[in-house]
C-alpha cells in the first residue's frame, strides 16, 4: 500500500477513534507566510479573490479563456500557493482557481473541480493538477473527467491513466523527504507514455508552496522565491504552450 493510501486510511481510522480532536488537527492548515500573500495580493498584475470557498488567481486586464485547477497538499492552505502561481498567471493568462478542502484533504473531495468548471463557463481549456496528495486527488478527477493536462507538485497517481490523452507534467525537487522516492517511480507506468518529469535542484517539498513546518522534509539549497522562479520556467511553456 502507498504512503498516501496509508495515509487515506489512517486520517479515517483517526477521525473514528479520537472524533473531534482529530478534526480540529487537521482543520488548523499551514498557510503561506503573510509576506508572500500580501506580496501577491499587492501585485497589480494579479487579482486575488475568494468566493464560495474557492482562491482564485487571474490576470488583470487579459481575457483568460484557460483554466487551472489545484488542489493544495494535505493540511495547506490555498494561500500557501499564491506565490507560486503568481507568475504562471501573469506569463500566461491563466486563471488559477485552488479551492479549500474539508479538513484540509483533497481525497475528501476530489470532485471539487467539477463545480469550478460547472460556474466558469467562461473558460474554454481546463487542466487540473494538486501538490502531494492533493495530486493524488487531481489524478482521480482527470481519470474521469475530460481536461487538457494535468500538473503534478511532488505527487503520483493511484490511478492508472497511461492509456488517457492527457498531457501530464510531473514536478519534484532534489531535496525533498517527504515524497516517497520509490512508489513514484512505481508510479510512472501508470502516467500517459508522453507524460514530461522534471526535477528542480535544491528544492524540497515545502517550497512547492510558501509555508513552512512540513514534517519529514530537509532544508533546502535555494531560497523560497528561487524555487518559484524555477517552477515557472517549467510550468509556464506547458500550460502556456
Amino acid at each position: 500500500m502507498s504512503r498516501w493510501k496509508r495515509g487515506a486510511v489512517v486520517v479515517f481510522v483517526v477521525f473514528i477513534v479520537l472524533g473531534g480532536g482529530a478534526a480540529l488537527y487537521f482543520s488548523v492548515p499551514y498557510h503561506g507566510t503573510p509576506s508572500s500573500v500580501q506580496e501577491v495580493v499587492d501585485d497589480p498584475q494579479v487579482s486575488v479573490e475568494t468566493t464560495d470557498g474557492v482562491h482564485v488567481l487571474s490576470p488583470v486586464n487579459a481575457d483568460s479563456t484557460v483554466g487551472l485547477v489545484f488542489y493544495p497538499g494535505g493540511r495547506v492552505a490555498p494561500d500557501a500557493y499564491y506565490s507560486t502561481f503568481a507568475p504562471v498567471v501573469k506569463q500566461t493568462n491563466v486563471t488559477v482557481f485552488i479551492p479549500e478542502m474539508p479538513l484540509n484533504t483533497a481525497l475528501l473531495d476530489t470532485d471539487a473541480a467539477a463545480t469550478i468548471q460547472r460556474r466558469n463557463p467562461a473558460i474554454q481549456t481546463w487542466f487540473v493538477g494538486g501538490h502531494s496528495l492533493g495530486g493524488v486527488a487531481a489524478c482521480q478527477y482527470a481519470s474521469s473527467h475530460e481536461v487538457q493536462g494535468l500538473l503534478l507538485f511532488a505527487s503520483y497517481c493511484n490511478v492508472d491513466l497511461s492509456n488517457q490523452s492527457v498531457a501530464v507534467l510531473s514536478v519534484t525537487g532534489s531535496a525533498d523527504t517527504v515524497l516517497d522516492r520509490e512508489n513514484y517511480q512505481a508510479a510512472q507506468a501508470r502516467l500517459p507514455p508522453t507524460a514530461t518529469s522534471h526535477e528542480v535542484q535544491g528544492m524540497n517539498h515545502t517550497q512547492f508552496g510558501s509555508y513552512r513546518g512540513q514534517r519529514g522534509d530537509s532544508p533546502a539549497s535555494i531560497s523560497y522565491d528561487e524555487a518559484h522562479r524555477r517552477l515557472a520556467e517549467v510550468v509556464v511553456p506547458w500550460v502556456g504552450g
